[in-house]
């Protein structure tokens, strides 16, 4: 069995020069590299496994929003979090140990009391691009004294700097 409480090794970077310019929509877009290992092999079949996936996804969404000031230490100290609402992941392609995937994150769009993340999984392949995997996670901004969504404060929507302003999209206040 893989430990999973194992630090996810994630490294920032700047905007990759091949990358799947149709798939990252947002001009701002936060990219980092995702070396895989064989620790992040299935036990049963030698790729990268779909819980994997979903921790990466959750550990870019983290440094991410590091980048931000919004680390969960520092979220937590202010008695708020982001928790996930739903996971959203279309699998495209096989990744094994050995290679190494290309990220970009965004803030699609932020609501009353939450926002939607896209991620985009790619690796590099014979000089192009094959995307591994797309992402669409919708989080929750949680009182964590009284455990329920509450307003996000203007500068945090500020700071996520989403690619559609509040109100661009029908819908866009409302929860999800």
């Amino acid at each position: 069995m893989r430990n999973l409480e194992r630090q996810i090794e994630l490294i920032p970077i700047g905007e990759p020069a091949i990358r799947p310019s149709d798939d990252l929509p947002h001009p701002r877009t936060r990219y980092f590299t995702v070396p895989v290992g064989r620790d992040n092999l299935s036990t049963t079949i030698a790729h990268v496994d779909n819980v994997t996936y979903v921790r990466w996804i959750d550990r870019i969404a983290e440094l991410a929003g590091d980048a931000l000031g919004h680390s969960r230490k520092e979220l937590a100290a202010q008695e708020r979090m982001w928790f996930v609402a739903r996971h959203e992941v279309d699998y495209l392609a096989e990744t094994f140990a050995g290679d190494e995937i290309r990220s970009g994150t965004w803030i699609h769009d932020v609501r009353k009391t939450g926002c939607r993340r896209d991620t985009v999984l790619w690796k590099e392949v014979d000089g192009g691009v094959e995307l591994v995997a797309r992402a669409r996670t919708n989080w929750a901004w949680i009182d964590l004294a009284r455990r329920r969504p509450c307003r996000l404060p203007h500068d945090v929507i500020e700071g996520l700097d989403p690619l559609q302003s509040p109100g661009d999209e029908p819908g866009a206040g409302e929860r999800s």
